[in-house]
């Protein structure tokens, strides 16, 4: 597997058809708001990264991808928590998480997690959604904490006009290094400066994809999305 840097005009631009192609497929129930922007900014200036099952695909053939900035790029999506008593570069956002292949989006996870450990993080901060459905076990599951209550999130809301909460979770500390740690063992490699992260797919689940251009609506099953904005 290879989670690969996206960094020209045309690999953006195909970072966000794949996220409203997923988001289609899967029958999103959520849209940004008109006077949002968020996720414009994210497209533009964040750290864009698709998952490749083999570092010769061509952009179209990304399994899933995620957007990260740190906070001393552009702040944070909300102001909660607050996370002031770290050094800005050293925290993470991440978001956009989507997927067409099943298990596709742990792995695409799992490429963070070892960025994360490369760059020196010091705290991942996310906002899965809460409400309408709960998306924040996987989360949970990686020790990743609950920083506070739910929070009505501004940018985005249902199709019908619906509030959407999300739940502030961060991983910091021990957690964090532990989870590094973790996912380091089971080992990897870098190239271009750490745009090409290649790494085995630990998960008894495979994103299987067929190498010829078949369009990705007729060989992908499954979509998951973890964040709303």
């Amino acid at each position: 597997m290879e989670l690969r840097q996206l960094t020209t005009e045309s690999e953006r631009r195909i970072f966000g058809e794949r996220i409203e192609e997923a988001r289609a497929k899967r029958g999103a129930r959520f849209r940004e708001t008109r006077r949002s922007n968020v996720g414009k900014i994210h497209l533009e200036y964040g750290l864009l990264y698709g998952l490749f099952e083999h570092d010769d695909d061509l952009p179209e053939q990304m399994m899933s991808g995620l957007v990260m900035h740190d906070l001393a790029s552009f702040p944070q999506s909300y102001p909660r928590p607050d996370l002031s008593h770290l050094p800005a570069r050293s925290v993470i956002e991440g978001g956009e998480l989507w997927s067409f292949a099943r298990g596709a989006g742990l792995l695409a996870q799992r490429g963070a997690i070892i960025l994360a450990g490369l760059m020196q993080v010091r705290a991942l901060l996310v906002y899965p959604t809460f409400k309408p459905s709960d998306l924040t076990g996987s989360y949970a599951r990686s020790n990743f904490a609950k920083a506070g209550e739910p929070i009505v999130w501004p940018y985005c809301e249902t199709i019908d006009g619906g509030q959407i909460l999300v739940q502030p979770m961060v991983l910091e500390g021990e957690a964090l290094a532990k989870l590094v740690n973790d996912v380091f063992a089971i080992g990897f490699a870098t190239s271009d400066s750490m745009r090409r992260i290649r790494f085995d797919n630990p998960f008894p689940i495979e994103p299987t994809l067929s190498r010829p251009a078949i369009p990705i609506g007729q060989r992908l099953a499954a979509v998951e999305s973890a964040f709303p904005h």
